[in-house]
């Protein structure tokens, strides 16, 4: 089920246009890149950083991304604890949270683009049509859609900076439904970033 607007072709059609409903947000990777001459080792310590507008999700998300991280055995720190800045961060104080977390490499991560989609869900089969109009325009209604669902499908780029040489190592970009349990989404991204980044041998 998708994270969406569902609207009822009855008289609670008004009420449910802002109803959003919260549901599974699983990512999955749609293009990913690797350095070809990267040989290892794996990275010991990344520093993950969110392009965001809002302090509340870049927050919740470079919570999140270096939790799992840690679970599966990198050492990660959130940019925030060390760049309280919202929106642009000059480059000298990323140098400096870098000195600080003692991290080689950057996570990076910023939404592309997001496209709405529409979802019709009848509540039946079609309508017969042997059966007469009347046969027909019973089964027709019995037709009608029982739902409309619009929802918003997120396109995500992460990045995996060397910041050594200051070289891309690994670029992916991922798809999946927004919703409105962010700390959700962020486990769900966490997951299908890492285990890529397991089998391409960064961490």
């Amino acid at each position: 089920m998708h994270a969406c607007t569902r609207i009822f072709p009855s008289r609670w059609l008004v009420l449910a246009l802002g109803l959003l409903l919260s549901a599974c947000a699983t990512y999955s990777l749609t293009n990913v890149w690797r350095e070809p001459e990267f040989k290892g080792p794996p990275l010991r310590k990344l520093l993950v950083l969110a392009m965001s507008g809002s302090d509340a999700n870049r927050r919740i998300f470079e919570d999140g991304v270096p939790q799992a991280l840690r679970a599966a055995g990198t050492e990660a720190t959130p940019a925030y604890t060390l760049l309280a800045d919202s929106g642009h961060i000059p480059g000298e104080k990323i140098k400096s949270a870098l000195a600080s977390s003692g991290a080689e490499a950057v996570l990076i991560t910023r939404l592309l683009k997001v496209d709405r989609q529409v979802s019709v869900t009848p509540v039946g089969p079609p309508p017969m049509y042997g059966r007469g109009f009347y046969g027909w325009y019973g089964g027709a209604w019995g037709g009608v859609p029982a739902s409309i669902d619009t929802y918003n499908v997120l396109t995500l780029e992460t990045t995996v900076w060397d910041m050594r040489t200051e070289k891309a190592l690994w670029t992916a970009t991922s798809e999946g439904t927004e919703v409105r349990d962010l700390n959700k989404a962020a486990a769900d991204l966490s997951k299908v970033l890492i285990e890529r980044l397991k089998q391409d041998g960064l961490i």
